[in-house]
């Protein structure tokens, strides 16, 4: 079946959840080391807050530890993960004004992307798979398909509108915005199951990018953006961790 790999032509940016399963032959140590640890973070198995040592995965993944302290010095980087002094590495945590800074940059850059694909045009081989994902939420909705189906086909779509946005620094943002809003949903979903796309959402954005309207390609994508945005920070805030934080004391205004 097509998807993102076969529908772009060159080498297409690719979110990390499209990529599991797929070949690492091709990469050296240090970016196997990378797209593992990586995908454990996204994914949970490493969870927020979680802590571990270079040595403790060097030995899970059975390399050494440079390869490790290179790859986790870049998700450093990536902020998501964060030294801690003699003490190894602990996992960043994901927090609502994170989240929601994360959201918003996320509406301003799809929306822009999706509007340029709109004035570019996209590839019959494209419309085709993006219609196929858009009809996911259908499929959900009448339970032939589950969440991991949803949020799978949800990214696909984002990530191949983006490439088609003729802009390549902006095709790679939004694909590390991808990656870093899959942890965020995944942690969302666990909150509360029955988050997900309605239907007709990913359709209204397909329908309006195949009729090339600009506008009402960016409005529609910008809808959508805007309504993950809050419905995930209302999921997240109804957390018991969000309910148990200290309310801190806040900071006297500066008088005039």
């Amino acid at each position: 079946m097509p998807d993102i790999h076969s529908v772009i032509r060159g080498t297409p940016h690719v979110p990390a959840l499209l990529l599991v399963g797929s070949e690492e032959s091709g990469l050296d140590r240090t970016s196997q080391a990378y797209r593992a640890i990586r995908r454990q973070i996204i994914d949970l198995t490493l969870p927020p807050g979680s802590s571990f040592t270079e040595t403790s995965l060097a030995q899970q993944w059975r390399i050494s530890k440079t390869p490790v302290r290179e790859a986790l010095a870049r998700l450093r980087r990536d902020g998501l993960v964060n030294a801690l002094p003699r003490a190894g590495y602990v996992v960043s945590p994901i927090t609502l004004q994170d989240t929601d800074d994360l959201c918003a940059v996320r509406t301003l850059l799809c929306s822009e992307a999706a509007a340029a694909a709109a004035h570019r045009g996209v590839e019959a081989p494209a419309l085709r798979r993006l219609e196929v994902l858009s009809k996911v939420s259908f499929e959900l909705a009448a339970g032939e398909v589950g969440l991991e189906e949803s949020l799978q086909a949800g990214i696909e779509f984002e990530a191949i509108i983006a490439n088609y946005s003729g802009n390549n620094r902006l095709a790679k943002a939004i694909v590390d915005l991808l990656d870093e809003l899959e942890r965020v949903l995944r942690m969302a979903t666990l909150i509360s199951p029955d988050i997900a796309s309605p239907p007709g959402e990913l359709q209204a954005i397909f329908e309006r990018l195949r009729d090339r309207d600009v506008d009402a390609t960016r409005a529609a994508s910008h809808k959508r953006c805007e309504r993950v945005r809050q419905d995930v920070l209302q999921v997240l805030s109804k957390s018991a961790s969000v309910s148990r934080a200290s309310i801190e004391m806040p900071v006297p205004a500066r008088p005039k």
